[in-house]
């Protein structure tokens, strides 16, 4: 990670290099450096890219694995739930304290945008579940369906975010402020979990993203995603063996 000298704004300060990872609509310059925000977000896009291929071609009667594609479908439900929680409890609310109104209504757009999303990812729950407990054609193409418009509002909200909202972080919120909301994010993180978030997280990174990220990224962390890698892969090969584009 590397700085340099911000005079733009009219005040003296550092601006930090900012990572760019596929599918990344915008990064922000300032003093902030939310790369764990940038990752998830790919983590995100990768997901949900994955569902959409995958559904349509996973065979209706294989009920072990859409049961493999449900409980890998919890790992991003579960993330994305509490991204998007943490995001409105303490993110937003602390922006809105310190930007102008006319500001305020992009804070207010993004707690819409996740009120949008909520549905759609209720009824791809749904979908997942009817068919591990076996379904036919239609319910499939329901859920083909559902998922991808989850994928369209989700890539549109965080497009409007890493463009936006993001900019209000770099120009409101202080390193030290940063800091404190990424220890809350993580506050109720157990190890379990992270043995289940880390892999989840890297996967797919090409070796650009890998260089942005190796310094950034704390060692421990990139031994846990290590460790849990060989059990993550091989829940991956059960939910995505049907994907015709991505070799697990």
């Amino acid at each position: 990670m590397t700085t340099t000298q911000n005079t733009t704004a009219g005040t003296a300060g550092t601006t930090v290099t900012q990572v760019r990872l596929p599918g990344q609509a915008a990064a922000p310059d300032g003093p902030i450096d939310p790369f764990m925000m940038y990752v998830m977000h790919h983590a995100f896009r990768r997901d949900l890219a994955g569902f959409v291929r995958c559904a349509p071609h996973t065979p209706v009667p294989d009920r072990a694995t859409w049961h493999a594609l449900q409980e890998r479908w919890s790992l991003f439900r579960e993330t994305l739930h509490h991204h998007h929680a943490g995001e409105d409890a303490w993110l937003w609310p602390l922006l809105e304290s310190r930007c102008t109104s006319a500001e305020k209504a992009v804070l207010d757009a993004m707690e819409a945008e996740h009120g949008q999303i909520d549905p759609l990812l209720a009824a791809c729950d749904d979908g997942f579940a009817a068919m591990a407990a076996g379904a036919d054609e239609r319910s499939r193409d329901n859920l083909t369906d559902v998922l991808g418009r989850t994928q369209e509002h989700l890539a549109t909200h965080l497009a409007h975010e890493e463009n936006d909202a993001l900019a209000l972080i770099q120009q409101y919120l202080s390193e030290d402020d940063w800091a404190t909301l990424e220890k809350r994010f993580g506050e109720d993180n157990r190890l379990r979990d992270l043995f289940r978030v880390a892999p989840w997280a890297v996967k797919g990174l090409d070796e650009d993203a890998y260089r942005q990220l190796r310094p950034r990224i704390p060692g421990p962390m990139w031994v846990i995603a290590r460790l849990g890698s060989r059990s993550f892969r091989r829940g991956e090969r059960r939910a995505f063996r049907y994907d015709p584009d991505v070799a697990i």
